[in-house]
């Protein structure tokens, strides 16, 4: 079998700053955002329906991903695609995962996995939590077990028994025969968003933002796990994630609100769009901090111009999609538009077209760089706290964020407007 890891096979699709591993769509997103998407959907749900719906999207996700890995490697035996399956866990910063069984079931143990490591240490001192939350590496222990006996996608299922979130002192769990067989869905890989994205373009400052973007990419190109299987960087821990589980724990919980509580659609929407005020506070914002960033990019500025720009190249290198700035108008204006986002492309190919704009975390990310740009002191190099992350984003926010372009209704290009309630 040949060795692989998860940097060596990650690529962008040319022009449009959509990340892949191998054909399998990810980006790169922080442990802040991941736990609040995750908690976003179980609160809305349910938490047992919440956790059977993350399950199956990490499942799917993750058995197309290491079928592709596993035929790429040469791995034969079940021996060797357990082997691989755990390198490729560890490599994209989730953890140490460890897989046995046969095509009847099995176990397995989970050391530092990302979302119980990264709750202990947000939460555990705050909340008394009574679900597991590792549904991710469940339903990437089911794959894994799947895979490595030739087995259909859905025949397995995995149940976490033991959560450190939980207070175990290590994450365990049983897997066995699925009795929720799932219907086959459209593929969302490499062809999928070659069909979904629209002609490429500029904006301004774009030699800037790509000299940016550029840089990063390389700062990030041999990201891989440490001896914990974690990725802990910019003050926070990253994952390279499968950006198909973001997309489907979204849009079949939109597709659930929409039928069974549509007078809170408008509040679940508004908690997706929350996700990019998280993702661009605490990742972007970690990033910017870094001494990586002042080495690479020079001190920071309390330049609104200089933060909006710096943040969308980080966009770009966390492979959120081609986004470029249209127009900059400080303290009043800002338009982000891009012809590929990774919501986009996975929404046309299962959904199809919407008039609707579904692009919810480009429509929060806008808003938090026009927040950032605007309200923080970066000359202070302040601390990212949640305290500071409430009063920035908790107590009424002074922009409006409006999408006026969109992917999914066959528009060009998507675009974001952020403008000023008192311009």
């Amino acid at each position: 079998m040949k060795p692989l890891d998860a940097g060596s096979l990650r690529h962008f699709l040319p022009e449009q700053d959509l990340m892949l591993l191998g054909s399998t769509p990810v980006c790169y997103h922080c442990h802040h955002f991941n736990l609040f998407l995750d908690q976003t959907i179980d609160d809305s749900l349910g938490a047992e329906r919440g956790a059977d719906l993350r399950f199956a999207a990490a499942r799917e996700a993750s058995y197309a991903l290491l079928t592709e890995l596993g035929d790429k490697a040469g791995a034969v035996s079940a021996i060797d695609k357990l082997e691989l399956a755990a390198a490729v866990f560890r490599s994209m910063g989730h953890g140490v995962l460890e897989v046995s069984g046969d095509a009847a079931g099995g176990s397995a143990t989970g050391r530092f996995l990302h979302y119980g490591h990264a709750w202990n240490e947000k939460y555990g001192q705050l909340v008394n939590r009574s679900e597991p939350v590792d549904a991710v590496a469940a339903g990437f222990a089911a794959a894994a077990l799947a895979t490595a006996h030739n087995l259909a996608p859905d025949r397995l299922e995995a149940e976490e028994s033991a959560c450190v979130a939980l207070r175990a002192t290590e994450c365990a769990f049983s897997i066995g025969p699925a009795n929720r067989p799932e219907t086959p869905r459209a593929k969302v890989e490499v062809e999928a968003l070659r069909r979904s994205v629209q002609p490429t373009f500029t904006g301004q400052s774009e030699s800037d933002i790509v000299a940016i973007t550029n840089g990063l990419r390389d700062l990030t190109a041999g990201v891989a796990g440490d001896e914990r299987g974690l990725v802990q960087a910019f003050g926070v821990y990253v994952t390279m994630h499968l950006t198909n589980y973001y997309n489907r724990i979204s849009y079949d919980a939109l597709d659930v609100m929409q039928k069974e509580a549509p007078g809170a659609v408008g509040v679940f929407e508004s908690l997706l769009r929350e996700s990019g005020h998280v993702c661009v506070f605490n990742t972007f914002g970690g990033i910017l901090l870094s001494p990586e960033w002042e080495g690479a990019v020079g001190p920071l500025r309390n330049d609104p111009a200089m933060i909006v720009r710096g943040c969308l190249a980080i966009g770009r290198a966390l492979g959120f999609g081609h986004w470029t700035l249209q127009e900059l108008e400080p303290g009043r204006r800002l338009v982000v538009r891009s012809p590929s986002t990774y919501e986009a492309s996975y929404y046309l190919t299962r959904h199809g077209r919407s008039d609707h704009a579904r692009e919810y975390f480009l429509q929060g990310a806008a808003l938090a760089i026009a927040q950032l740009a605007h309200r923080v002191d970066w000359e202070s190099k302040p601390m990212l706290t949640q305290r500071f992350y409430n009063d920035l984003f908790r107590g009424g926010l002074p922009w409006r964020v409006q999408q006026t372009h969109n992917l999914v209704a066959g528009d060009a290009f998507s675009e974001v407007v952020v403008t000023h309630r008192d311009a």
